[in-house]
């Protein structure tokens, strides 16, 4: 006998039971758990003997006990997959331990085969009743035995899988923390998980069960959308609900709701039921991911609330809403790239979090101050109860842009930042939200013009201005990304024999209203507004790409392209851009002019210098634009690595009729060439003018006389043509 068997004592003596060997001793046992362990519960030796035998042999772990006293104890220590259960034993019977087995073991966990002889029908009835499994009769045969064995721990096995499996989805959805629901179609009804009704903020004590119960959660505004998702799925297998919406949580708030769901449909393409689940994305929906603070849905919601208290109530709480934006937002992206700049908008707003948390001056409102991302570059702040005096605003305001005004390391780079602050005080009960948000943008946009780190409130009185400034603003960016920008280009000649040296690019404005505009009328607010970054990019790569046409269809390959760089653009990021269109487009370095205007040295003019020399180690030259009419600074203008001055028209206007002005652009001349700079005269109208500054030693001459700026495919720059012709 295998020695894993047990053997309990057995006192009694009772009929053998004999086992029927029939003649099929090879049947087919295969598909048997060989490694599960039987309990034989008999009250017969001979009995639990032969049964052990037989199931040994087939390789089964066995055990035997005299009755259910014994197994009872046995089943307290150890485990067992299947037990073969006599039914007529002393003391405590089949029946009695079948009940005490079923308290502790479902009908799918333990399985219970009774023993029974061929007269006790009715005992085999009430065991099925009280949980057995199964019965086979005395004298029962070998094969009979065998598959029942067979068949119930095959089954056993089959529903712990299942409940395996089951087990095993249920705790990756609650991981996942999704809301299931089952709709069954055909009778109408819905189970609804614990972790939907959670999510709901609903007791799963709560019985819903139908359809209607999701839907009349819905938001009225959402629920068209959803029914719509849910019918073309019914009819459409092919089709998938997934579908955003804002159902309404116990608490009185509506959160942001995914669903995604499939149907089962019949053979005959009939639906039976659909099967989904419901994920909470309020988070993404209303905080922005990069520095997790409220978005504009959520901003314009807390005010239209505060708005509509005013209204019920008739008290119109003190209201003040900040917009910050940060200046220069296209150069600093250019910079720091993406990643860099997100990384910054992150630490402005945690410092502003920290700011509007831990600041003196806020303590005394009625509210926390609540700030949102608006958008990609502006922060809204509203405080509640704010003090009467714009003096105290106007503090507040300050008090935030020095705290922004501290360094911010990006990237092991160490980042200034200046903002700009406009301040809306609304009457809340008579100003429409709308209207409050764009009040405060109206002041921010009036304060961008004012300069850097400057905090406006809004005026009603210039109202009308700022609306326009942001009108155009707008019609600018959109001018930017939709080719409504164009460069013309003025030709540059010889002093000596008016051949065409080279062009200046000058760019242009294609508006769809008011027609060409001339950089006058755009590149101050394109200054102002941090687009001037981008438009100088842009102008400088369509240079080169028209540059390498021309020399491509006859141009001089010693002609130059002149092109004018605001000093928002110079740094490094910008200085490595240029070098990129270079060698993209072919360009020699040799054949770039960049002009920079005097304004240059009101900046941080030896960061400048160093970049300057870089590119003009690299071949680049640099012309100083309208010399005389700006921050002229005769220090400075020794170490800037420029090749040439340009003579400002305010110089050359008066050069025929007047001897000092005569003087003076002399003066100049010769200043440039002691300096090993040429000199560029612009503005140049007529015959006499052009002849003055040649006989003085201008190098190279400019102006409506040589040619007017027009578009490159009016240009005629081919190689030893004169001007005028």
């Amino acid at each position: 006998m295998n020695q894993q068997s047990k053997r309990c004592t057995d006192d009694t003596t009772k009929h053998v039971a004999a086992i029927d060997t029939g003649t099929n001793d090879h049947a087919d046992h295969r598909g048997a758990d060989l490694t599960a362990h039987i309990l034989i519960i008999d009250d017969s030796e001979r009995n639990r003997t032969l049964l052990a035998r037989l199931l040994d042999a087939l390789g089964y772990i066995t055990t035997t006990a005299e009755g259910g006293t014994a197994a009872l104890a046995l089943m307290e220590r150890h485990t067992y997959d299947l037990i073969l259960l006599d039914m007529v034993m002393p003391e405590v019977d089949g029946l009695t331990t079948l009940q005490l087995i079923r308290r502790r073991y479902q009908i799918n966990e333990l399985p219970v085969i009774m023993v029974t002889g061929m007269s006790e029908v009715a005992s085999v009835t009430r065991a099925l009743e009280l949980g057995a499994n199964d019965y086979i009769s005395k004298p029962f045969q070998k094969d009979i035995l065998l598959s029942r064995v067979r068949m119930q721990l095959e089954m056993c096995r089959l529903y712990k899988d299942v409940k395996t499996s089951e087990e095993r989805y249920s705790l990756a959805f609650s991981a996942a923390n999704d809301g299931l629901w089952d709709w069954n179609i055909v009778t109408g009804k819905v189970f609804f998980s614990d972790q939907w009704h959670e999510m709901m903020g609903i007791s799963p004590a709560c019985y819903l069960d139908s359809i209607d119960d999701w839907f009349d959660r819905v938001h009225p505004d959402d629920i068209t959308a959803l029914r719509q998702a849910v019918e073309a799925h019914l009819q459409d297998a092919h089709c998938i609900v997934k579908q955003e919406y804002r159902a309404l949580h116990a608490d009185g708030n509506y959160r942001w709701m995914m669903c995604r769901a499939r149907v089962l449909f019949s053979d005959t393409g009939k639906p039976l039921r659909m099967t989904g689940a419901q994920a909470d994305i309020s988070a993404s929906k209303t905080f922005d991911p990069i520095t997790r603070l409220p978005n504009a849905a959520v901003f314009m919601d807390r005010l239209r609330r505060v708005h509509a208290h005013a209204c019920r109530t008739g008290i119109n709480i003190r209201l003040a809403l900040f917009s910050l934006s940060l200046n220069h937002k296209e150069k600093v992206t250019s910079a720091l790239g993406p990643a860099g700049y997100e990384k910054l908008t992150s630490a402005i707003a945690q410092r502003l979090n920290k700011l509007t948390s831990t600041g003196d001056f806020l303590t005394q409102l009625k509210e926390p101050a609540f700030i949102s991302l608006l958008a990609d570059n502006r922060f809204m702040i509203l405080l509640e109860g704010i003090p009467g005096e714009h003096a105290e605003l106007l503090k507040i305001g300050r008090h935030i842009q020095n705290c922004l005004a501290e360094p911010f390391s990006i990237f092991n780079e160490t980042i200034y930042c200046t903002t700009s602050i406009g301040i809306a005080l609304p009457a809340i009960a008579d100003t429409p939200v709308d209207m409050m948000i764009q009040d405060a943008i109206s002041a921010e946009s009036i304060a961008r013009q004012a300069g850097e780190n400057i905090t406006h409130i809004y005026n009603p009185q210039l109202h009308g201005k700022a609306i326009d400034h942001l009108r155009l603003e707008n019609e600018l960016r959109h001018a930017i990304s939709h080719g409504e920008l164009k460069v013309f280009y003025q030709p540059v000649v010889s002093a000596t024999d008016g051949a065409i040296a080279g062009s200046e690019s000058l760019v242009r404005w294609q508006h769809p209203e008011r027609g060409l505009l001339a950089p006058c009328h755009f590149i101050p607010l394109a200054e102002s507004a941090g687009l001037i970054h981008a438009i100088d990019l842009w102008i400088f790569r369509e240079s080169c790409r028209q540059y390498r046409e021309w020399i491509l269809h006859g141009g001089s390959a010693s002609m130059f392209i002149s092109v004018n760089i605001s000093v928002q653009s110079l740094d490094i990021s910008w200085a490595d851009q240029i070098l990129k269109a270079v060698a993209e487009f072919g360009i020699p370095p040799e054949s770039i002019h960049l002009e920079i205007t005097e304004s240059v040295f009101a900046g941080d003019i030896e960061k400048i210098i160093g970049l300057l020399e870089q590119l003009a180690g690299l071949g680049i030259s640099f012309a100083i634009d309208d010399f005389g009419t700006g921050y002229s600074c005769f220090s400075y203008l020794r170490r800037l690595p420029a090749s040439c001055l340009k003579i400002d028209k305010a110089f050359i206007d008066d050069i025929v009729d007047h001897e000092k002005a005569r003087a003076l652009v002399r003066s100049i001349i010769h200043m440039a060439h002691d300096l090993g700079m040429n000199i560029i005269a612009e503005g140049i109208e007529n015959k006499e003018q052009a002849a003055i500054l040649a006989s003085l030693g201008a190098d190279y001459m400019q102006g409506y006389y040589f040619g007017r700026p027009l578009a490159a495919e009016d240009c005629d720059m081919s190689a030893g043509r004169r001007l005028p012709g």
